[in-house]
């Protein structure tokens, strides 16, 4: 009876340690990340879209980010701020994975309209981030398209190609 009661209990730890990780704050909303991420991505988003609209920019950025990882979520989510942004307009689009990954750092990709010699605006991927659990915000090496292309007569997001291979990323990461 002994090891049976053990194996009980040990299951049940088990349990409520899992339940106590699932309900704890993602590691960007406790300091000391909660005040060096805004900051650094902020500084960061400078360096790669230097305009007037960029500081309004991560504003937005870290308040979307502040309510969707406040709510535990088991899939894959992804922030476009501004959420309908108009031609030429500066975006970011953050990846953000599931509640079971808190380690997996974010991605963030900015992409904005840019005039051509031709006069034409493209949708282009200016440059890419990760923010780190540690609320550390570096700049994410990556070598695909950064123009927005034609999809069935649709325009593609500049940076679509940048979350599809995201996604793949945090689905292969370990959890935790």
């Amino acid at each position: 009876m002994a090891p049976l009661c053990r194996t009980v209990l040990l299951t049940c730890a088990a349990a409520f340690a899992l339940q106590a990780q699932a309900q704890s704050p993602h590691p960007l909303l406790t300091p000391p990340a909660a005040q060096r991420y805004p900051e650094e991505l902020a500084r960061e988003m400078q360096r790669i879209a230097a305009g007037t609209t960029t500081p309004e920019r991560a504003k937005q950025l870290v308040a979307a980010l502040a309510k969707n990882l406040a709510q535990q979520r088991e899939g894959i989510r992804t922030l476009v701020v501004p959420e309908r942004p108009i031609a030429g307009q500066l975006s970011a689009v953050a990846i953000l994975p599931p509640s079971s990954k808190p380690g997996v750092p974010i991605g963030v990709c900015l992409q904005q309209g840019v005039v051509g010699d031709e006069g034409q605006m493209t949708h282009t991927n200016l440059g890419m981030l990760q923010i780190a659990s540690d609320g550390s915000v570096a700049p994410h090496l990556w070598t695909g398209e950064r123009v927005g292309a034609e999809v069935d007569g649709k325009l593609q997001a500049a940076c679509a190609p940048y979350r599809a291979g995201y996604i793949e990323y945090i689905r292969s990461a370990a959890p935790g």
